[in-house]
């Protein structure tokens, strides 16, 4: 299956491009975000012969984000949107054309720190 480029009705997920660099902060590490630009961007699942492809390589993209050209992504990037933090893996330009960006990601969960902690009727939907 050939990559097309994305109509611009398939682009509906506004989302950040930031970098994050972790630094030493008391005995341990910090993340600090730089905003790089905004972006509409298509969001696709990768399919399951293509998630697994990837668990061989041990890339470990879950999705492919396709948005106009952004320059020198690499893996300290990442996408924030629709409530989820998205690790770039596989940077490329569509048809090596620097119009659109294909990016393979991996989705790390929740863009909130405390929504991934236990306890509370909250978590549980009855707050």
């Amino acid at each position: 299956m050939a990559i097309r480029e994305p109509a611009s009705g398939e682009l509906i997920h506004r989302m950040e491009v930031r970098i994050r660099v972790d630094r030493p902060e008391g005995v341990g590490l910090a993340p600090v975000y730089t905003l790089v630009c905004k972006r509409w961007v298509k969001v696709e699942p990768l399919g399951t012969a293509a998630y697994a492809n990837a668990q061989q390589t041990e890339s470990k993209a879950t999705h492919r984000l396709y948005c106009r050209h952004i320059a020198g992504l690499d893996a300290a990037h990442e996408f924030v949107g629709r409530g989820r933090v998205y690790r770039v893996r596989r940077p490329t330009d569509l048809a090596g054309k620097t119009v659109w960006s294909v990016i393979e990601v991996e989705e790390l969960g929740s863009d909130a720190p405390s929504a991934n902690k236990g306890g509370g009727n909250v978590q549980l939907g009855f707050g």
